[in-house]
């Protein structure tokens, strides 16, 4: 009886956040659409946020079979950002890696410096996108070839938009059965 209620309690919770991610999302999209998306532009550590993304998700990568690294390569200057947000675009593209990324398979955050600035990189040996897909890939409601309906195919577009009002820009490359890898850059922070 007690296990049974211990399950059920996290198959709620599980809902639960599944629920309040879709609300978030969708009301991030009113936001962008409104052109009213608020980014509070503070000087942040980019590693922290490496850190924080690994330590969410690495035991559901661990319980799939997974494995998640890590690489780093200091950044030349500092840069300003808003570190929920940014947090909330490695969410996204780590959450679509281990998604399409089958046990035994591994996902990589890297973080390094850039000429724009900072790029993270988000690679999996997934199933890739389909070429013909990549162009509409950050377009609100775009899913791609997938089975999943689990979201609303706002995540991708939500990043662009978080990385684009820092003054960044993102990009995927990708091949079908050979993995994906989502890069996103923020330009550093002018010298004092």
């Amino acid at each position: 009886e007690g296990k049974r209620i211990h399950v059920e309690g996290e198959r709620i919770l599980r809902l639960t956040w599944r629920m309040n991610r879709l609300v978030g999302d969708l009301l991030d999209m009113v936001s962008i659409e409104s052109g009213k998306l608020h980014v509070a532009m503070l000087p942040g550590d980019t590693e922290l946020l490496l850190d924080e993304t690994m330590e969410s998700f690495h035991p559901s990568a661990a319980a799939r079979g997974i494995t998640l690294t890590r690489e780093v390569t200091k950044p030349n200057a500092d840069s300003s950002f808003d570190h929920d947000r940014i947090l909330q675009v490695l969410t996204n593209l780590v959450g679509n890696a281990l998604k399409f990324t089958r046990a035994g398979g591994t996902i990589a955050l890297r973080l390094a410096p850039c000429e724009e600035g900072i790029q993270f990189t988000v690679r999996d040996n997934g199933c890739g996108i389909a070429a013909e897909a990549i162009g509409g890939i950050f377009e609100r409601f775009s899913q791609g070839e997938r089975t999943d309906r689990s979201g609303l195919g706002l995540g991708l577009y939500i990043a662009h938009s978080i990385v684009a009002a820092h003054g960044g820009r993102i990009w995927v490359e990708s091949k079908l059965g050979e993995g994906s890898a989502f890069h996103f850059t923020l330009p550093v922070a002018p010298p004092a």
